[in-house]
C-alpha cells in the first residue's frame, strides 16, 4: 500500500467537500420560517393555509422517481442543471412577486411554485448519489448519508448572509432568503459541475480516512452549536461568521494534509529505527521493492474490486437478507405487513418531528420566548449530530452488526413521545430539552432510512421502494401540520390572528405525543417481526 493517499483518493474527498457544499445551499425547507410571516401578510392566509404551502415543499418530492428515471438518460451535469433550474424558478418567482415586480400572483401559484421548488432537491440529490456511487464504490451510502447531515447549516448559512446584507433587524421576515436561495446553489452548482467535469477518475476513499471525517463532522456541529449560543459570537460580523462557517464546511478537505502527514510522519520514523544506515544501492534497492509491492498492491485491489463488482448484487442482497431473507418484487413489497409498519413508523417519528420543527417558531413566538434564535438553531443542530452519531456508529459496526437497524430505529421512538408531553409544561426548560431530544432522535432515525429500506427489502428495488416510504412526509405534514394549524387558528381567534400563551399548541402536543406513541410501538412490533423471522 502507498504511503500517501492516491491522486485519485484526494480527488474523491474533493467530490465529498463538493457534495457537501450542495447539500448545504440547495435545502428548501430550511429557510422557509424566515419569510413565511411575509407570505402570509401578503396573501392575508391562516396558518392553516400557510401550512399548506409547506405540505407543497413536500409533495414536490414525491416526483423524485422522475430525477431517478431520467438518470439513466441525462448526463450528470443536466440532472444537477434541472434541480438548480426548479430552485431558481420555484424562489424566484416568489421574489419577485413579493418585491413587486410581478403584479399578480395567486395563493394556487405559490403552491404550485413550492412544488416545483421541492422537487429541486430530488434533483440535485440525484446528482450527488451519481458521484458519490462513482467516487466511492464501497462506501457511497456512508458519504451520502454524511453529506445529507451538513444539509442543516442551510439555514444558518443564509440568516447569517442575510444578516450581513440587511443587518440583524432587517433579516427577520426578508424577501432576501429567496433570492439568495436562487443565486448560492447556482453559483455552487456551477463550481462543482466544473471541478467534477474535469478528471474522470473511478475510486473509492480509503478506510482509515473515515475517523478522520466524522471527528471532523462532529467538530463542525460543536462550533455551530457555540456560535448559537455564546455570547462573543453575537458581537461579532456577520460576515465574519459566514466566512468561518463556510470554512468549517470545506473542513474535510483538511483530511487528505493530515492522513499525508502522519504517514510521512511514521514512515520516516520506521525508516530510523528498522534502517539507520541504508546504502545508495540499498536505497534503490528498496525503492524498486516499494515499487514492487505498490504494484502488487494496486493489482490485489484491481482483482477485489472486479471480484466485488461481480458480486455486487449477490453482496447486496444479502445484506436485505439480514433482515428479511430473500429480495422482494416492489408490489410484494408494498402488500407486506412489514411495508406498512415501516411507513407509519416513519411518519410517526421523523415526519411528526420535523412538523413540529417547522412550527418552532410560531411555538416560541405563542410563549413570548426572548431567545428565539437559539432555540429555531436547536433542531438542526442536533439533528445533525443524531445523524453523524448514527452514521458513525452504522459504519464502525458495520462488520459486527451489534443492533439491526429497525432496533437502532426503535431505540429512537423511545424518548420522541415523552418529549412531546413534557412540552405540555410551561417551563422554558422543557421546551429546550425536548427540542434537543426530537432532534437528536428524528435525525438518527432520517439518516439510516435508506439503508434500512435495503435490509428490510432487498437491495434490487429499494431506491423504488424508499420512494414510495417517502410518501408519508406529505402525508404526515398535512394531518400533523393541519391540526397544529388548526388549534392555532382556534385559539388566536379565526383568521391571521396571532395566540400569545402555552395554551396555543398545549392540545397539539397531547394528540403528537399519542401519534408518537402508536409510532414507537409499531416499532417495536417490527422490530419482534424481524426478530422472529431470525429465530427461524
Amino acid at each position: 500500500m502507498n504511503c500517501l493517499l492516491s491522486s485519485r483518493s484526494q480527488f474523491s474527498w474533493v467530490t465529498f467537500v463538493g457534495i457537501i457544499s450542495l447539500q448545504v445551499t440547495s435545502g428548501t425547507h430550511s429557510i422557509v420560517s424566515a419569510y413565511s410571516s411575509l407570505l402570509q401578510h401578503q396573501f392575508s392566509m391562516s396558518q392553516v393555509q400557510l401550512n399548506f404551502l409547506i405540505v407543497a415543499l413536500d409533495i414536490g418530492r414525491l416526483f423524485g422517481w422522475f430525477s431517478i428515471a431520467a438518470a439513466n438518460y441525462l448526463p450528470k451535469w443536466m440532472i444537477l442543471s434541472i434541480g438548480l433550474i426548479f430552485i431558481s424558478v420555484g424562489n424566484g418567482v416568489q421574489y419577485l412577486y413579493l418585491i413587486h415586480k410581478i403584479p399578480s400572483l395567486s395563493y394556487w401559484h405559490v403552491f404550485f411554485l413550492n412544488v416545483i421548488a421541492g422537487n429541486s432537491i430530488c434533483w440535485i440529490n440525484t446528482y450527488c448519489n451519481i458521484v458519490a456511487i462513482r467516487n466511492f464504490k464501497n462506501n457511497h451510502r456512508t458519504i451520502i448519508a454524511l453529506a445529507s447531515s451538513y444539509s442543516v447549516f442551510g439555514g444558518k448559512l443564509y440568516t447569517l448572509l442575510v444578516e450581513g446584507i440587511q443587518g440583524r433587524e432587517g433579516s427577520r421576515n426578508s424577501s432576501t432568503y429567496l433570492l439568495l436561495s436562487c443565486l448560492v446553489p447556482a453559483v455552487v452548482g456551477l463550481a462543482v459541475v466544473i471541478l467534477f467535469s474535469c478528471p474522470k477518475l473511478i475510486e473509492y476513499g480509503e478506510l482509515d480516512t473515515f475517523p478522520v471525517v466524522f471527528l471532523i463532522a462532529i467538530a463542525t456541529g460543536v462550533y455551530v452549536l457555540l456560535e448559537s449560543i455564546a455570547p462573543p459570537f453575537q458581537y461579532m460580523s456577520p460576515r465574519l461568521r459566514v466566512v468561518i462557517l463556510v470554512l468549517a464546511i470545506l473542513l474535510p478537505l483538511a483530511v487528505l494534509p493530515v492522513i499525508n502527514a502522519s504517514r510521512i510522519c511514521t514512515l520516516k520514523k520506521w525508516r530510523s529505527r528498522v534502517m539507520p544506515e541504508v546504502s545508495s544501492f540499498d536505497s534503490s534497492s528498496n525503492a524498486e521493492r516499494v515499487n514492487e509491492v505498490s504494484v502488487i498492491s494496486r493489482e490485489e485491489e484491481k482483482g477485489g474490486n472486479n471480484e466485488k463488482a461481480g458480486t455486487r448484487v449477490e453482496d447486496s442482497s444479502e445484506e436485505g437478507d439480514t433482515s428479511v431473507g430473500d429480495e422482494h418484487g416492489v408490489k410484494e413489497s408494498v402488500m407486506s405487513v412489514n411495508f406498512w409498519l415501516y411507513f407509519w413508523v416513519n411518519a410517526c417519528g421523523v415526519t411528526l418531528g420535523m412538523v413540529y420543527a417547522y412550527n418552532l417558531e410560531r411555538i416560541s413566538e405563542s410563549r413570548g420566548n426572548k431567545e428565539a434564535s437559539f432555540l429555531l438553531a436547536i433542531p438542526s443542530t442536533f439533528g445533525y449530530f443524531g445523524k453523524v452519531f448514527s452514521v458513525s456508529f452504522d459504519w464502525y459496526t458495520r462488520e459486527k452488526r451489534l443492533l439491526s437497524r429497525p432496533a437502532v430505529i426503535v431505540l429512537a421512538m423511545i424518548p420522541m413521545p415523552v418529549s412531546f408531553f413534557l412540552l405540555t409544561s410551561d417551563s422554558n426548560i422543557c421546551l429546550y430539552i425536548s427540542t434537543c431530544i426530537l432532534g437528536i432522535c428524528s435525525g438518527a432515525i432520517n439518516v439510516i432510512s435508506a439503508s434500512t429500506t435495503s435490509e428490510l427489502f432487498g437491495f434490487q428495488n429499494s431506491k423504488i421502494i424508499h420512494n414510495i416510504v417517502l410518501t408519508n412526509i406529505p402525508i404526515g405534514s398535512l394531518l400533523f401540520g393541519y391540526v397544529a394549524a388548526l388549534n392555532y387558528d382556534i385559539k388566536g381567534g379565526g383568521n391571521t390572528g396571532k395566540c400569545i400563551g402555552p395554551a396555543c399548541y398545549s392540545k397539539t402536543f397531547i394528540i403528537w405525543g399519542s401519534i408518537c406513541y402508536v409510532g414507537t410501538v409499531l416499532s417495536f412490533v417490527l422490530h419482534f417481526r424481524i426478530q422472529k423471522f431470525h429465530s427461524k
